[in-house]
């Protein structure tokens, strides 16, 4: 493990942080500056694409930095704090393309492992908290690693696949409702049927395959190996194994996760349970008070850049965690 120390500002000081998995990765740690010898920690695990230790896109318009700004918040309080680019991305080596929830889970594990050997971490206090698929991913590191608390952001109790299922319904359901003769074309055509169809078969090759990557119209190119070791995870199984505190918070106008799947979460957990579902809140964890669509989800996306995170989720996640001090 490499270390560059540098002080941020009077209430917590910034290490860039290179560890290794199978591969190298590298990240950014954030200590509170309180005088304590050792503090509570929480390694963060990102959502899907290609997002960096910040929450962003490396490169491009998507500069969101949900993940910075929740690191500086939680460090406020009293917590050390560490994010990583995931592997191909950013500053972090191997194949993006290639990698599946198993590699996911190899690199949450070896930077809890970086975590607990760190000078100024409490090594029985360490604190998973996800984000849309890294509620996933968090949920399974679990089973491997338990943690003293779970925080589940914007995907708790849901698998990848009912995720991608619960979007394209949602999709299918405004482009039914069409009007005119992009409607017309829509049922003349059978399209949404079809296009299911087309869903429904490119999964069944992924699953059925034993490649990391393949190709899909004689082009296309699909992480099968990701695919094929999210469908896989037990969800409920996983989450019957959880003995420590939970935190889940789900928005309204979040249309990426469905918050009907939270209910798992208290049915299945063995620890005690907290759950929010935060009016106008969206996938990003910002205020959204148009009506969001399935089809212009990233234009509204856009709209939240620079916005700060939703006030109700800052303080449900702030409550939380005092207790948990």
């Amino acid at each position: 493990m490499k270390r560059g120390i540098r002080m941020m500002n009077a209430q917590m000081v910034k290490e860039e942080i290179s560890f290794k998995s199978d591969v190298s990765l590298k990240g950014t740690l954030l200590i509170p500056d309180q005088g304590k010898e050792t503090y509570p920690a929480m390694v963060f695990l990102p959502g899907s694409g290609k997002l960096n230790r910040d929450g962003s896109t490396p490169k491009g318009k998507f500069k969101f930095d949900l993940y910075k700004d929740l690191a500086e918040l939680c460090t406020s309080l009293g917590f050390v704090t560490f994010r990583y680019d995931k592997r191909g991305v950013g500053e972090s080596e191997g194949d993006f393309h290639s990698a599946g929830l198993s590699d996911a889970l190899n690199d949450a594990e070896a930077a809890l492992d970086m975590l607990a050997a760190h000078p100024k971490v409490e090594p029985s206090k360490l604190i998973i908290i996800g984000h849309s698929e890294g509620c996933m991913v968090g949920t399974a590191l679990n089973t491997r690693r338990p943690a003293s608390g779970l925080v589940l952001l914007s995907g708790g109790g849901e698998t990848l696949k009912e995720a991608l299922d619960h979007q394209r319904q949602l999709l299918y359901k405004e482009m039914r409702e069409k009007k005119g003769i992009q409607g017309f074309i829509i049922k003349k055509l059978n399209t949404l049927d079809k296009a299911e169809k087309q869903a429904q078969g490119t999964y069944k090759k992924m699953v059925e395959s034993d490649k990391d990557v393949m190709k899909t119209l004689g082009f296309i190119k699909m992480p099968a190996k990701y695919f094929r070791e999210h469908f896989a995870l037990n969800i409920e199984e996983a989450l019957t194994k959880v003995a420590c505190p939970v935190l889940a918070i789900n928005g309204t106008k979040d249309f990426q996760a469905n918050p009907e799947k939270l209910k798992r979460i208290e049915q299945f957990v063995q620890g005690e349970c907290e759950i929010h579902v935060v009016e106008n809140m969206d996938h990003g964890l910002k205020e959204q008070l148009t009506p969001m669509s399935p089809s212009t989800y990233k234009k509204d996306y856009l709209k939240t850049i620079g916005k700060p995170i939703h006030p109700e989720a800052v303080k449900h996640l702030t409550s939380w965690l005092q207790r948990y001090l």
